[in-house]
């Protein structure tokens, strides 16, 4: 078991391969979050249940079931639910008299996860959680922080957009100084709900993940990273639809702000995209930055959203 400092708490950023752990300090004066010593990964493929093998049920089909309050899961989507529930708790049982904040990819219920794209559902884990009471948005954490902490790109942006890259896309806007909600605005799309002219998703091109997959389904390769991937002779044509998934994006957030007469300051592009293109030495950045008249910054900070969870936590209590 871990003891820490009474002026710390704990972030967990939950995704569809690891968990990251972060330990944070918060600053009550100044109302931001720096991270601690503890800093760790816990991949679900260590656990001997974990199916790496496993597909999600089809989006359509979640979205609904989840309209109709009848989620149907199946016995493999249980048994990669209970890997994560287990791999959470059994961090939550490494550290004494600490307080956690989580936050985790998907559309949330009162109970859990009803809808997510990337893995299995989990509709009661706050039941099965020990001493968690609540779960956050990643996409928020995420914009939380590189906004609230000291270690942030967003620090002082009135007017951004957040793109965090991973197996999937963390969507994020800033609006006036203030964190728009996309789970509750009507108006906004998430990177997934975005369809491109060939009828894919934005996050399908704009995710790491989800160039990695293209890629090799495309040129019969089977590359696990985007770092390796990009070696490829190949992937500049990869990276076509990418920047056509980029751009899309970015258009549809300019009208957005548009509409609310306002303007971009700020794009920053995080998490494993952020990562990658922050250490790009092949020109694949500039690439990004070619495609926009906006001020682009890279984070390569892979804990903000734990950072953000920490955050949001701390002022909600």
């Amino acid at each position: 078991m871990e003891f820490l400092n009474n002026d710390e708490i704990i972030g967990v950023d939950c995704g569809a391969s690891k968990v990251l752990v972060q330990s944070c300090v918060f600053d009550s004066k100044k109302s931001l979050i720096s991270p601690g010593l503890i800093h760790q990964e816990y991949f679900f493929s260590d656990h001997p249940d974990w199916n790496n093998n496993y597909h999600p049920v089809q989006l359509k089909n979640q979205i609904q079931e989840n309209i109709e309050n009848r989620i149907r899961l199946r016995n493999i989507e249980k048994k990669q639910g209970d890997v994560i529930v287990q791999t959470i708790n059994n961090i939550i049982n490494k550290f004494s008299n600490i307080e956690f904040g989580i936050c985790f990819p998907g559309l949330k219920s009162k109970e859990g996860i009803s809808v997510l794209v990337n893995g299995p559902r989990i509709p009661n884990i706050l039941k099965r959680l020990n001493n968690v009471n609540s779960l956050y948005n990643d996409s928020d954490c995420c914009v939380i922080g590189e906004a609230m902490s000291t270690i942030g790109k967003m620090k002082n942006v009135k007017n951004g957009v957040y793109i965090g890259g991973g197996t999937g896309i963390a969507d994020g806007i800033i609006l006036d100084g203030k964190i728009i909600d996309l789970t509750v605005n009507s108006v906004l799309k998430k990177s997934w709900e975005l369809i491109l002219p060939t009828g894919e998703s934005v996050e399908s091109w704009l995710s790491p993940g989800g160039m990695i997959k293209n890629h090799n389904n495309k040129f019969q390769t089977n590359f696990k990273t985007l770092s390796d991937c990009s070696q490829s002779v190949d992937f500049e044509k990869t990276m076509n639809f990418v920047l056509k998934a980029f751009t899309f994006l970015i258009e549809d957030r300019i009208k957005f702000f548009k509409n609310h007469k306002k303007q971009i300051e700020k794009i920053v592009i995080g998490q494993r995209l952020g990562n990658f293109l922050y250490n790009d030495k092949s020109g694949i950045s500039e690439l990004f930055k070619k495609y926009s008249d906006f001020d682009i910054s890279f984070s390569k900070n892979r804990e903000t959203a734990a950072l953000g969870a920490a955050w949001k936590k701390q002022c909600s209590q």
